[in-house]
């Protein structure tokens, strides 16, 4: 007989779920509202950092920009199916 063989889980999947403050949360669904790219603007630097660092969000160069990950659809989309 073989031994089995785990399938390797997807990085998605292996990756923790990363809580964020209710503040960011409502920032990250704004850009998923925005069509998963948005200005960021002046006072809400700390909130899209936050994303940035729980890995939900890329902020361009110039930090203008803010972009939403796989990461930060799939954590959106979690959060929806618990509620």
């Amino acid at each position: 007989m073989r031994a089995h063989r785990a399938w390797p889980e997807s990085p998605i999947v292996a990756e923790a779920i990363k809580p964020i403050s209710d503040p960011a949360r409502d920032f990250l669904r704004s850009v998923r509202i925005g069509g998963g790219r948005i200005t960021i603007a002046a006072g809400a630097e700390g909130r899209a950092l936050e994303c940035r660092q729980a890995g939900y969000l890329h902020i361009s160069e110039d930090g203008m920009i803010g972009r939403l990950t796989g990461l930060g659809q799939a954590y959106l989309d979690r959060l929806m199916r618990a509620h």
